[in-house]
């Protein structure tokens, strides 16, 4: 081959494992709003849910990726990643993470090493996303700091509450 050849393969391949890096950054931020990213509770402390090395992303029938929590370290909505679809089981240590069904209404768990199984749909409880505002809503339980109050209002900043509330930050459209 030439050497001129040579030079244009080796600038394609370039090209392609930067574009591919790029995409990979794209995909680890996730589909969470960059501003309306921080969540609240009160055992808990802030949690963002669109961290520099995280992210979680709502996708067609299932949450993915990480949130971080200063006090609680990071949390994991799903064992899963792509957004193709996909549904957890929810059977074992590694196929466990949070369904959306059609209606927006989430189940399954998210797991934190220190804030234990995070459930979205217990007894008394459950969580949804609005499909059309796109705000979260409801109650998830975690063994370890309790109930879980996720709310977003879809346009405005999240209001801190007194108790155990958490506030999720909306998905960019």
């Amino acid at each position: 081959m030439s050497k001129k050849i040579i030079i244009r393969i080796l600038f394609a391949v370039g090209v392609a494992v930067i574009a591919l890096g790029i995409l990979q950054v794209v995909e680890a931020a996730g589909n969470i709003d960059s501003v309306n990213k921080y969540a609240w509770g009160t055992n808990v402390g802030w949690i963002n849910f669109n961290p520099t090395n995280g992210g979680v992303s709502v996708c067609a029938d299932h949450l993915e990726g990480y949130a971080w929590g200063e006090n609680i370290g990071w949390i994991r909505l799903g064992t899963f990643s792509g957004c193709a679809a996909h549904t957890y089981n929810n059977t074992s240590i590694t196929n466990y993470g949070v369904n959306k069904n059609l209606s927006g209404n989430l189940s399954g768990y998210a797991w934190s090493t220190n804030a234990g199984w995070i459930k979205f749909n217990p007894t008394f409880g459950g969580v949804t996303i609005n499909p059309v505002t796109r705000s979260f809503d409801g109650y998830a339980w975690a063994e370890n700091v309790g109930w879980i109050h996720f709310k977003g209002t879809g346009a405005f900043p999240y209001n801190v509450v007194q108790g155990v509330r958490l506030f999720l930050p909306l998905i960019k459209r």
